[in-house]
């Protein structure tokens, strides 16, 4: 038996069964420190949801992509070293993540971004609420995924980009272990998205699918505007909020059990040709973690199925609490 339903009903269905079960627990272990209750158990094994299919919200052609991320839990600066992109730029996006209670302010809502220690001053990113979903298990009632335009004067490629939050969009900024200091608002992670000049043919895929928090099965189908049959190579940027290996520094080092399976095929996780997951919260390791960017070669996969411009994605997550926040496919045709 699976529960499988509209993106309201499991909502409704994750708050209630998250706060009955906090109800039934008393002291910190109501916190559940972004891990599904324990009562959630046997609840991660029937549930499945299904975002159905996402049609691409940007597209370009003749392009290139290259990512970049940085941890933010707990701080309020850091910084993203990115490489593999190629100029003349086209465009660039900042993903970032809230944890709050009540309505994100305009403090979690803007980010300062600069590229190079003395490339001069910072510019703001005002973003722009894209999605969002319940509290991955921390304190808070919502998460906020933010989309902001960086202006391709500022984003010119490869390099280092320098990220300060304004005041207030933490509520720490000491560098505390996310459990030892939890109070919201809680940033998870910036990541940063360059798409340059180049041979593929590259697609942006964050509305309908941002700011859904997820445990147990998530499945989703992009909708590719090419067909892989004839593709040379297909590559996977994902980027997600609140991958954790464990409970805090006790767990440095552990592996995460998520599985991300395209047409079937294992493409992230133990048992993947990657070997890792998508979903360690290894950008920031080995603290705070909670925040995840990553690239997968997926041609042999995304071949796979029997649909060629629809590939259809499963993640498996049976003790984590999860975020969705964007997709990136590049597709190179052969003879490119």
């Amino acid at each position: 038996m699976r529960l499988l339903g509209s993106k309201n009903a499991l909502t409704a269905f994750l708050s209630l069964l998250l706060l009955g079960s906090a109800a039934a627990e008393s002291g910190s272990d109501a916190q559940r420190w972004g891990r599904p209750p324990a009562a959630t158990t046997l609840a991660t094994t029937l549930l499945v949801q299904d975002l159905g299919r996402i049609d691409p919200t940007f597209r370009f052609d003749n392009a290139s992509v290259a990512v970049g991320a940085v941890g933010l839990r707990n701080r309020g600066e850091g910084g993203i070293s990115i490489s593999g992109v190629s100029t003349p730029m086209k465009r660039a996006f900042a993903y970032w993540a809230v944890i709050t209670s009540g309505p994100p302010t305009a403090a979690a809502a803007n980010i300062f971004i600069k590229r190079g220690v003395a490339n001069g001053p910072f510019t703001n990113i005002a973003g722009r609420a894209i999605g969002s979903g319940p509290s991955p298990c921390w304190r808070g009632d919502r998460v906020t995924v933010f989309r902001g335009v960086i202006p391709v004067s500022l984003a010119r490629g490869n390099g280092l980009y320098l990220v300060l939050l304004r005041p207030g969009a933490n509520k720490s900024t000491g560098g505390e272990s996310p459990w030892e200091a939890s109070d919201p608002p809680l940033v998870e992670g910036v990541s940063i998205v360059l798409v340059g000049s180049g041979n593929s043919t590259a697609t942006v895929y964050d509305r309908g699918f941002a700011g859904e928090m997820f445990f147990g099965d998530l499945l989703y189908r992009l909708n590719s505007p090419v067909s892989v049959t004839n593709a040379r190579e297909v590559v996977l940027h994902n980027i997600g909020g609140d991958g954790q290996t464990g409970v805090g520094v006790k767990d440095i080092g552990a592996t995460g059990g998520e599985i991300t399976t395209l047409n079937g095929r294992r493409i992230a996780g133990p048992g993947s040709p990657a070997g890792g997951g998508d979903w360690n919260g290894n950008v920031a390791a080995p603290l705070p973690r909670l925040w995840d960017t990553t690239t997968h070669e997926v041609t042999a996969a995304a071949k796979a199925g029997s649909t060629p411009t629809i590939l259809p994605f499963t993640i498996k997550a049976p003790d984590d609490c999860l975020v969705t926040v964007a997709n990136i496919l590049t597709v190179r045709l052969e003879g490119r």
